[in-house]
């Protein structure tokens, strides 16, 4: 067996409901969410969890009906990805190259990585032109998709390599707004030659936020021959502007070339149905280098 790390799950599923829920005020009756986990998570982990936490509730007391969340930067005109057959790698080492069919393909070499994003959705990097760009669009209007924005921007890109946000039509007018993260740790190992580490991130997640229900733990090889684990979970919250909704999350494992990978869908189960067979495609999309 591995040595496990099984925290890191449970911190992406935080920093997503934290960025559009209110802590404690979810339809079940629950404890603050981030006390269980942080008495055995190691420094850089506890500070992650912190500054989230401090944002959210940054954002929750600015969430009066008739306020709007500022953006912390100026951003500049252009307001696209442009288009690269052969992108430049920049600090992140990583490439975004949006491509004519509406979809985009991320390559993270530190990683080492491969995978396309399908239309409707926007992927940002953190301190990256494409978070600057995202706040001239018209969907920023929308309070919730600007508390999603501003959520990541203090987060460690080393680690969140990519955020991409459902701007399909007619998903961006519901109260929470639908994401997918890809959250790389570097020294977490994980096995996957059997689901005894998977079942360690399961207990995890029921131990971050009461009210959670692990619907299902699998072991599962994509059409391409990556094995993977495969978690899904629901939780009942709150959002900040008093609405209550069931969060649908799918966090897929994946072993990289070095540490692992946490690729996580959070949605409600109002768009649950939409947005799922594209999760789904698009981890079918990806390669691994060996």
């Amino acid at each position: 067996m591995t040595t496990r790390r099984a925290l890191p799950a449970a911190l992406i599923l935080l920093t997503t409901i934290l960025a559009c829920a209110v802590p404690g005020l979810s339809t079940a009756s629950q404890p603050a969410p981030v006390a269980s986990p942080l008495g055995t998570a190691d420094t850089r982990l506890e500070i992650m969890v912190a500054e989230t936490v401090s944002a959210a509730l940054e954002q929750t007391q600015q969430a009066a009906p008739t306020a709007t969340i500022e953006p912390t930067h100026t951003p500049a005109p252009l307001a696209t990805i442009t288009p690269s057959p052969t992108p430049d790698m920049d600090d992140s080492g990583s490439t975004l190259n949006k491509l004519e069919d509406g979809t985009a393909q991320f390559t993270d070499t530190k990683a080492g990585y491969e995978i396309t994003l399908p239309q409707g959705w926007l992927p940002i990097r953190i301190n990256s032109q494409e978070y600057l760009d995202a706040w001239l669009l018209p969907e920023l209007t929308n309070p919730a998709m600007q508390r999603s924005l501003s959520s990541i921007e203090k987060m460690n890109p080393d680690e969140l390599r990519l955020f991409a946000l459902d701007i399909q039509e007619g998903h961006t007018e519901i109260d929470f707004v639908t994401n997918i993260n890809f959250y790389w740790d570097e020294k977490k190992e994980m096995s996957l030659e059997n689901d005894e580490d998977l079942k360690a991130e399961a207990e995890a997640l029921l131990d971050a936020l009461a009210g959670l229900e692990v619907t299902a733990a699998e072991l599962v090889t994509t059409a391409g021959g990556v094995p993977t684990g495969v978690i899904t979970s629901k939780t009942p919250v709150t959002t900040v502007d008093g609405v209550a909704v069931e969060l649908f999350q799918k966090q897929v494992f994946i072993k990289t070339r070095v540490g692992t990978l946490m690729v996580t869908l959070t949605t409600t189960e109002e768009l649950k149905q939409a947005v799922l067979p594209q999760f789904d495609a698009m981890i079918e999309t990806l390669k691994v280098e060996k």
